[in-house]
């Protein structure tokens, strides 16, 4: 049983997102399987599990996850599907701390150079991580941070962490120039005004993975040259930009990609420097598989020769609260 503590910080991003390209190689080649969300609700309270199967990597995992009042919860479950044997089950709270920004990272990696201008829409916790994930793969010149809340302070200790300048500003001015835009926020509304958009931008929307909401409006969408999603089945069903894009028509089926296909080389992940690139991202449950893998691994090394933590029937770490 793992709890938050006794995994955070065992994995580092660039491995993360590595770990995460493998999966979704092997996906392409029908090495490993995803399992979709499945939510029930009942008196305000909703059920979510999703998960992956990668018998190539000898290893699957289901995530479920309890809302409530608008806060999560979760936990994973994995498996060595060699043995059939159930490894460990792990408070989920690192897990997708890190699993969301390192799928950021796994597109940006392709699509986004060195230097230039992050602009980031919600500076909670998901907005953060992926602000410390991504600025060391790119060491962009600025980043320009857009809250509703007052994140002036965060701001200027990110500055002097990050060694580069980070200001909370407006929409309008955070939108000008900026070469990567990162929405992390839970509005179920567009942030910003698509037509302001620099040419050549690449934007990640993570904020919401509900069909009726919708970070990013139809004038980023008539402009995407292409629109990433992670997996199709799922995303056509759950992404918010994609199902209403879709319906208003300002998005194209045809400008449609997801990762297998793209691992697949069916289409190159920019076309040209002026293509403006969206990936509009849900989460599903072989992301999870993959850096859990990860996680359980380097706890395993970190373990060895660590006899108080090697129990009988299998292993007990950190704290877990009733």
């Amino acid at each position: 049983m793992l709890d938050n503590h006794a995994v955070a910080g065992l994995v580092g991003m660039p491995e993360a997102i590595d770990a995460l390209q493998a999966a979704f190689a092997d996906l392409a080649e029908g090495k490993a399987e995803v399992l979709g969300r499945q939510r029930i609700d009942c008196g305000g309270v909703k059920l979510s599990t999703m998960g992956g199967l990668w018998p190539a990597a000898g290893f699957a995992a289901i995530k479920s996850y309890l809302t409530v009042n608008g806060q999560f919860s979760f936990s994973t479950t994995g498996w060595d599907t060699d043995a059939n044997q159930v490894l460990f089950t792990m408070t989920g709270d690192e897990l997708t701390r890190l699993r969301t920004p390192a799928l950021a990272g796994l597109v940006t990696r392709q699509t986004v150079g060195q230097g230039g201008k992050l602009a980031v829409f919600g500076a909670g916790q998901q907005g953060r991580a992926h602000v410390e994930a991504l600025h060391p793969q790119h060491r962009f010149n600025s980043i320009a941070v857009v809250d509703t809340a007052d994140v002036s302070a965060w701001c200027a200790e990110a500055a002097q962490r990050l060694q580069c300048p980070v200001r909370q500003t407006n929409s309008d001015e955070a939108i000008a120039d900026a070469d990567l835009v990162l929405t992390t926020s839970r509005s179920k509304t567009p942030v910003f005004d698509g037509v302001a958009l620099k040419a050549g931008a690449t934007l990640v929307a993570m904020g919401s993975s509900l069909p009726t909401g919708r970070e990013l409006d139809d004038a980023t969408l008539r402009r995407a040259s292409r629109v990433v999603v992670e997996w199709r089945p799922q995303s056509l069903h759950e992404a918010g930009e994609v199902v209403l894009g879709l319906a208003s028509g300002a998005l194209d089926a045809d400008c449609i990609i997801d990762l297998p296909a793209l691992y697949r080389q069916q289409g190159p992940w920019r076309q040209s420097s002026s293509d403006i690139i969206v990936f509009k991202s849900v989460g599903i449950g072989l992301s999870d598989a993959a850096v859990a893998r990860l996680i359980w691994q380097r706890w395993l090394a970190q373990q060895r020769g660590t006899k108080k933590n090697h129990l009988p029937g299998g292993f007990w770490a950190g704290e877990v609260s009733a």
